[in-house]
């Protein structure tokens, strides 16, 4: 569960998303999805590539590394239910991701394999759910196990401006007692569209919303270290305001920098 959610999270953090998509699988332009997001490349052979419906709606997403003559590619297929949420993803590894939902609300997102129940979260919302607020894991202690153990938390606040201002990590013991490990402030945000936004954990909250912009600063805090990195973004957007190259530094601007590219339809 954790590398299939960490795969598109380290997009926007990071969070955490070593991902990628295949350079034979450059999207095919057609005039339909004119301005939708088609690829993430974060160079070093990896790359994620975004493939869409008839009806606009994402249809698989495709993550390939290509690292030294080997090459890793995996398939995230998505199926709709009737009112045009996502039920299911499904993985060609023979994992799946089931979704349930309340007043149109993903409330609940399980992990399968090979049909056998694995893990789930629950996602909880404030503000009439407008907001985010927190997701609970629970994992199977064994792969034979009956029952599951409630293991992690996250918990989220927000800018008076609605962006995303920190999320707070939980690791939660046998006991049912929780240990705060991470925190991750973002700040500095610009006034220009945030990509990353529809797709940030895209197997867990793939349609939830969380930021509209794009910070400039991340700051992660270790609590249980007490240590902290501070990682600064700078953005270079195309005539739709869209970003088009994102850059990122670790301690002063310049000092250690990595680079991702978006392309669109």
């Amino acid at each position: 569960m954790k590398k299939a959610m960490n795969i598109f999270g380290s997009m926007i953090l990071m969070m955490v998303i070593i991902s990628c998509g295949k350079k034979t699988e450059q999207p095919v332009q057609q005039t339909l999805f004119s301005g939708k997001l088609a690829k993430v490349s974060f160079g070093g052979g990896y790359s994620d590539s975004f493939y869409y419906r008839q009806d606009g709606k994402l249809d698989k997403i495709i993550i390939f590394s290509d690292l030294g003559g080997t090459t890793y590619k995996e398939v995230y297929q998505f199926a709709y239910n009737s009112i045009g949420k996502v039920a299911s993803v499904q993985i060609e590894n023979g994992a799946e991701f089931r979704y349930a939902y309340v007043n149109d609300q993903v409330t609940a997102v399980s992990r399968y394999e090979n049909g056998v129940k694995m893990s789930y979260k629950f996602i909880n919302y404030v503000g009439q759910g407008t907001r985010l607020e927190s997701i609970e894991d629970y994992e199977k202690t064994s792969p034979g196990a009956i029952g599951f153990a409630y293991t992690f938390k996250q918990e989220y606040t927000y800018h008076p401006d609605g962006n995303l201002k920190e999320e707070i990590r939980y690791q939660i013991n046998q006991n049912g007692q929780a240990t705060k490990y991470q925190t991750t402030r973002y700040d500095n945000y610009d006034q220009h569209l945030n990509v990353d936004n529809t797709f940030r954990h895209f197997l867990y909250l793939s349609g939830v919303p969380i930021t509209v912009n794009n910070p400039t600063k991340i700051t992660r805090r270790d609590e249980i270290a007490g240590s902290e990195q501070v990682y600064n973004y700078q953005f270079t957007y195309n005539g739709k305001a869209a970003p088009v190259k994102r850059t990122m530094s670790t301690g002063p601007l310049g000092s250690t920098e990595t680079e991702v590219t978006y392309s669109y339809y």
